[in-house]
């Protein structure tokens, strides 16, 4: 039975403007075996997820070309198979909220530990 934390052969679409911050998420989510698509635009994210199948979607919701809980929304209606949406954010309500209502399905504040995001990057595993 695979844990939930691991990683290998996850398809991650990680959404994140703060470059350090996307290039520490890559290396992280790739060292746990994901396979990684980032950027830093909501745009380019919404383009991607139109034309390749992500297991997750990982996003800030403070985005400079459109707000995060719109790339939420835009990715989820193009996707042809749902991702899982985890949201990490600097951001308080009403935003944590508009995440919620666009279909995010964990929604962290920043400061994060690693291993609290690593624990919720996947949906729990169904019993069998």
């Amino acid at each position: 039975m695979r844990r939930r934390s691991d990683l290998r052969g996850t398809k991650v679409l990680l959404v994140e403007d703060a470059k350090d911050i996307r290039d520490v998420f890559t290396l992280l989510l790739e060292a746990e075996g994901a396979e990684v698509a980032a950027t830093g635009s909501g745009r380019e994210a919404a383009e991607r997820a139109a034309q390749q199948d992500f297991d997750v979607l990982l996003t800030d919701l403070g985005l400079p070309d459109m707000p995060g809980d719109m790339v939420i929304r835009h990715v989820l209606a193009t996707a042809r198979r749902r991702p899982w949406v985890v949201v990490v954010t600097g951001f308080d309500e009403p935003f944590i909220g508009r995440a919620r209502q666009a279909g995010a399905d964990v929604v962290f504040t920043k400061p994060i530990t690693w291993s609290a995001l690593l624990d919720r990057l996947l949906p729990a595993p169904v019993a069998a």
